[in-house]
């Protein structure tokens, strides 16, 4: 974990991974990979299973860790620090394939506890989603990740849709906020750590878009988070100007690192 604590926000997906799912402690195989010195000192660190995740400060372990991540059946996504990613797609393109698409630059941004810069006002009630909110929250999750993915996950896989919103509820790491019975924000803590969590599926139904429903509900949905998390994190594309915009306003600030994600057929 000494590893990845250095970079708390660029490598909280493994280190997730590790605490949260024990990957390191379940039998059989281990989607974790690394790479090590002559003299056993880690230099880098690869996941690999449906997202392929990269944590290394220098892109020349790449190389070393690339051969475990080629051509697997399980791959959906390269997603991580983005020169990692450029060099890893670099060695392992041509054992997929064309990507579908790839989102070039993701800014990272991250706010600690206290940081969040709006008042916590407005119509609604932020609050932790319950297992009997499952079918509104599956509703609004699989509204954003179409809106943002291309693709309906209730179409490709309902049941293991379905299973990860329950699972995010169970542990705690889906927040939405509630207007008159309604929810009209939702987000999830996608991955989390010791040192700070990644937001993921921030999503305003387009209905109640430009009322400034968006700032209200993620300030007071994130301050509700900082009762678990010393810090937040998330990443967005760079030609998503609202949400940048939404953020900076909300105080995060920007990574001097960005992210890609490269997307498999």
């Amino acid at each position: 974990m000494a590893f990845l604590d250095r970079q708390p926000a660029r490598d909280v997906f493994i280190a997730s991974r590790v605490l949260n799912d024990g990957v390191l402690r379940a039998p059989g195989w281990s989607p974790l990979w690394g790479a090590f010195s002559s003299t056993g000192e880690l230099l880098g660190m690869l996941h690999v299973g449906p997202n392929v995740v990269p944590a290394v400060d220098d892109l020349a372990i790449c190389e070393a860790l690339a051969p475990t991540a080629a051509g697997s059946a399980a791959t959906r996504m390269l997603v991580g620090e983005r020169l990692a990613v450029i060099r890893l797609w670099q060695l392992i393109g041509p054992t997929y394939g064309p990507a579908r698409e790839i989102r070039d630059r993701q800014f990272v941004y991250s706010v600690d506890t206290g940081g969040i810069a709006v008042p916590v006002r407005g119509p609604g009630v932020a609050r932790l989603a319950t297992p009997g909110d499952e079918e509104r929250v599956l509703h609004l999750s699989a509204a954003m990740y179409t809106e943002e993915m291309g693709e309906n996950p209730m179409a490709r896989d309902p049941s293991g849709y379905r299973r990860r919103v329950q699972i995010l509820t169970a542990r705690g790491w889906t927040y939405v906020y509630e207007v008159g019975g309604e929810l009209q924000f939702k987000m999830d803590i996608g991955c989390a750590s010791e040192r700070g969590a990644q937001i993921q599926g921030v999503y305003v139904p387009p209905e109640v878009r430009g009322r400034g429903m968006g700032t209200a509900a993620m300030a007071a949905c994130c301050n509700l988070a900082f009762e678990r998390h010393p810090s937040l994190s998330l990443y967005v594309n760079d030609f998503n100007a609202p949400a940048v915009a939404l953020y900076e306003r909300l105080g995060f600030h920007r990574e001097p690192y960005d992210f890609q994600t490269v997307i498999l057929p």
